[in-house]
């Protein structure tokens, strides 16, 4: 059974030095810059609007799951959370606006809080499964280690998400969207 689970805002808010860190910019750096940081906090508060923040979840036995997609961290878990997060179209739609007017530097900067907002997010999330289950592997992501990106077809298509394009490659539509893994090491609670 595929679960759905909308987020509170203090789940996916980025942490503000961190998201300035993505942007190459240093908080007590910028502090002085009083129309820079004005402007980053307007575009803050922006994604923080606009974004649709939702997480797919479900746990299957591992034994059900093709054994290419299960990462070679995950020996001795009995069971499997696969989770999708994403924060929406809109903030795709957003930033290849921003683009398109030649606000290539609001763009970069967007698309960086989009990042760190979909990350907190999915820390927020694992911190929420392993309160259920106990004990399990690292998060893990198709595209690294041993599981190849392609695998967010599967996923995608496991937890019947129908506004989420996977692409031949693996990359997904909306692009701050990302499939994730935890094994649990014992039965579901």
């Amino acid at each position: 059974m595929v679960e759905l689970y909308v987020p509170k805002i203090e789940e996916y808010m980025p942490d503000k030095a961190v998201f300035l860190a993505r942007t190459r910019a240093r908080y007590k750096n910028i502090v002085g810059e009083i129309d820079l940081l004005v402007r980053f906090n307007e575009l803050f508060l922006q994604g923080l609007r606009i974004s649709r923040p939702i997480v797919h979840h479900r746990v299957c036995p591992i034994e059900e799951l093709p054994g290419a997609l299960i990462p070679d961290s995950f020996s001795g878990a009995k069971q499997v959370s696969l989770f999708l997060s994403t924060l929406g179209k809109n903030i795709d739609e957003l930033i290849n606006s921003l683009l398109e007017e030649d606000k290539t530097h609001d763009a970069a900067v967007l698309d960086a809080w989009a990042s760190e907002a979909l990350e907190t997010l999915n820390e927020a999330f694992d911190r929420k499964l392993r309160q259920r289950f106990g004990d399990g592997t690292m998060r893990f992501s198709p595209g690294y280690g041993n599981v190849d990106v392609r695998w967010n077809r599967y996923i995608v298509e496991l937890l019947k998400v129908e506004d989420v394009e996977v692409l031949s490659s693996g990359i997904m539509l909306p692009r701050k969207t990302t499939t994730c893994m935890i094994g649990w090491y014992d039965a579901k609670k």
